[in-house]
């Protein structure tokens, strides 16, 4: 709902803020008096493209903007949070700045956005119609949610929308599995060669080091001979060697032992010490003999090591790493060998998705082409109500399985021939602003598409209409303000004695300036304004009395369809 409107240097309007109720919002005044600059404030609001000339003369720039409230069941509400603005306390701010050399701007709560976000949120709180470029109405994806609502098929449209999204989900899985054959053959060669190549290095954690140890014993024998032979000569072999000496050595002292006996001690440890050393001499010896030169065998080492560095650069930093990327690239091949069993599977299941969705939405285009004819007929009643009696309305629908959507296999498009001999054509190539305007109360007057309460602007809906006609369009009109705020642009006082507020515009000078002026009218002023759109600037207690009586009946017809609803049972068929 609008309740607040405010406006600042745009076209004729200095300063304006005006305040709105939920219902029906009328807007009258004297022809050009400024009536649709009201309008058009409420369209930039909600998406409508901005002008320069829409600022006023003698001002650099001009602003318009509303304040909105917004129900928890509109999209718009998690729409917004979406985009990191927040509503938690239920009210939208839009504010347009116009400026004179181009640069405009929009902002929702405080939060600078793109005309195309506003659009977007426009569509969800609020409908111009009357406008071309504006209107939903001219749009054919909405037919078919009109036809639905209609025809009560919302449990049905919910199984046909879930049953193609299922089917859509296992279409995707399955293109992106054999999205290319070719590259995931390729993937597979390619990872099994990885596998067998790592395998053949016959890796274990800690066989680098014990690779590396023996290469370096490998290459260290010859000098590792030469140095334990030549130990073994000077500990043993040799005439000078040092057994030779301690065994001489061994001698004095048992001798120096004999003479002194303190020296006892030093000879057994002299002796324990050549032991020793006769057992390292030995061991020097075996290990001269056991030491082997083989070249060949260190070729392989080598070569071995060559290749664990080259897998180390391809595959990991380390064996240890490699190994990981081994056990990563089983199971990748595992996943990819199971793929093609996967999509056999991916296949059937598409069929069985395919049939019970192609079953549901044959079953509710059934049911569609039958609410196709009631909501033509319906439609057509309305519009003979609203001075439209000769027109052919339409609901073309083209069924077909080659148009799945998520709303089913049909396209709907609303036709109409204003004229008599001439074949139903889509709205958008024959009807007038006002047509639309009509059109469009008639269908809301059957049927609401939204589930939430927006704000309606029905602008030219009295286009071409008669007084008895404006009767039945303001009741109809009062009858949508029920559930959404309503506005109109009217010139027929039977429309206007229907407003829940009725407004009234003026054009007056103002400091050699042209302004206009709007008012909310109290009880008193309204009858002089029905008057006057009676009977012109010559008002008489005649005209009042009559405007009494207008409201009096608007009145009485609001009441008795206000019973009527309590006690009718909801229904759109």
């Amino acid at each position: 709902m609008l309740r607040v409107l405010s406006i600042d240097s745009f076209a004729l309007i200095n300063h304006l803020e005006i305040e709105f109720e939920n219902g029906l919002n009328l807007i009258t005044g004297e022809t050009g008096s400024g009536k649709s600059i009201l309008v058009d404030s409420v369209a930039l609001l909600v998406g409508e493209r901005a002008s320069q000339k829409m600022v006023r003369e003698g001002f650099d720039r001009a602003s318009v903007e509303g304040v909105f409230s917004l129900p928890r069941e509109n999209p718009a509400w998690d729409r917004l949070l979406e985009a990191g603005i927040d509503v938690s306390d239920g009210e939208v701010i839009i504010r347009r700045e116009i400026a004179r050399s181009g640069s405009n701007k929009v902002y929702i709560n405080g939060h600078l956005c793109t005309l195309g976000f506003l659009s977007e949120i426009g569509r969800l709180v609020a409908d111009i119609h009357g406008q071309h470029d504006q209107q939903t109405l001219l749009n054919p994806a909405i037919h078919l949610q009109y036809l639905d609502a209609f025809g009560q098929n919302s449990t049905l449209c919910q199984q046909v929308s879930q049953a193609f999204q299922e089917l859509q989900s296992v279409k995707q899985l399955l293109g992106r599995l054999q999205k290319s054959e070719s590259e995931r053959l390729q993937k597979l060669d390619t990872l099994q060669f990885q596998i067998t190549e790592i395998e053949g290095l016959r890796l274990t954690p800690g066989v680098q080091q014990e690779l590396e140890q023996e290469r370096d014993l490998l290459a260290s024998a010859e000098r590792r001979q030469q140095l334990a032979a030549l130990g073994y000569q000077l500990l043993y072999e040799n005439e000078s060697s040092g057994l030779s000496l301690v065994d001489q050595t061994q001698k004095s002292l048992e001798e120096l032992a004999v003479l002194d006996p303190d020296y006892q001690g030093k000879a057994s440890k002299l002796l324990d010490l050549r032991y020793q050393l006769e057992e390292i001499a030995y061991a020097i010896r075996d290990y001269a003999d056991a030491v082997q030169w083989d070249p060949a065998r260190l070729d392989t080492v080598e070569e071995r090591l060559g290749e664990i560095q080259k897998a180390r650069r391809k595959y990991g930093a380390t064996v240890e790493g490699i190994l990981s990327y081994l056990e990563k690239i089983r199971a990748e091949e595992g996943r990819i060998s199971d793929s093609e069993h996967q999509a056999e599977a991916l296949v059937q299941q598409e069929r069985l998705l395919e049939t019970k969705f192609l079953q549901l939405a044959r079953d509710l285009s059934q049911k569609r082409h039958c609410d196709a004819e009631s909501l033509s007929h319906r439609v057509e009643c309305e519009l003979a109500d609203l001075a439209m009696e000769k027109t052919v309305f339409q609901v073309g629908l083209e069924s077909g399985e080659e148009h799945q959507t998520e709303q089913g296999i049909d396209l709907a498009q609303f036709l109409i021939s204003p004229n008599p001999g001439e074949s139903p054509k889509p709205l958008a190539r024959v009807a007038s602003g006002g047509e639309l305007s009509r059109i469009t109360l008639a269908l809301k007057s059957i049927v609401s598409v939204a589930r939430y309460s927006k704000t309606l602007v029905f602008d030219e809906v009295d286009a071409g209409i008669g007084g008895r006609v404006a009767t039945t369009v303001g009741a109809k009109l009062a009858g949508i303000a029920r559930q959404d705020q309503v506005f109109c642009v009217t010139h027929w006082p039977q429309l206007a004695s229907y407003a829940t507020r009725h407004f009234h515009v003026s054009k007056k000078a103002k400091d050699r300036r042209t302004v206009v002026e709007i008012k909310s009218l109290q009880p008193s002023d309204r009858v002089n304004e029905l008057a006057r759109m009676m009977a012109g600037d010559a008002i008489t207690e005649t005209t009042r009395k009559q405007a009494r009586e207008l409201l009096a009946r608007a009145h009485t017809t609001l009441a008795e369809n206000s019973i009527e609803d309590s006690l009718t049972p909801a229904s759109q068929s």
